[in-house]
């Protein structure tokens, strides 16, 4: 049984920054937009747990294979249903941000986060996966989707 690696949790630049420069702003010009405390703070208290677990699970999957470096397409747990769950991961924490926090101005943030996540990271990623492991990735594209 391989030994778990915390590098195994890839943590998003593109996330990271958003949330930061969201919440910054919001702390300069408060931007709320749902009153229902209780409610939001389940409701982001609970996507917060399940990115967490799901992130978690997607790098027990990994064993001790570097994430960065990988040696086999990994389509146990988690990638059997989803060829990026640590992506979705990471966007169940920023909704559960979004919601914790109670700004605009992460959800406007959020477009620019999706499509520079999809096109330069995403994308990129699987162009790489393809040409290293060729038809066991495009085998792999076609039977599980890019995210949910």
């Amino acid at each position: 049984m391989g030994k778990f690696k915390w590098s195994n949790i890839p943590i998003p630049e593109g996330h990271v920054i958003t949330l930061v420069v969201g919440i910054a702003v919001h702390v300069w010009h408060p931007l709320e937009f749902w009153q229902a405390v209780l409610e939001r703070q389940i409701s982001g208290w609970t996507l917060l747990i399940i990115g967490i677990l799901l992130a978690l699970w997607g790098a027990v999957t990994f064993k001790d294979m570097d994430f960065e470096k990988p040696t086999a397409i990994v389509t146990a747990g988690p990638y059997a249903f989803s060829r990026n769950p640590m992506y979705v991961a990471w966007m169940l924490i920023y909704l559960a941000f979004v919601l914790l926090v109670n700004t605009w101005w992460l959800i406007i943030l959020l477009p620019a986060l999706l499509f520079f996540m999809h096109f330069h990271e995403i994308r990129q990623e699987e162009r790489q996966l393809e040409e290293k492991f060729g038809e066991t990735y495009r085998h792999y594209r076609a039977q599980v989707r890019r995210y949910l």
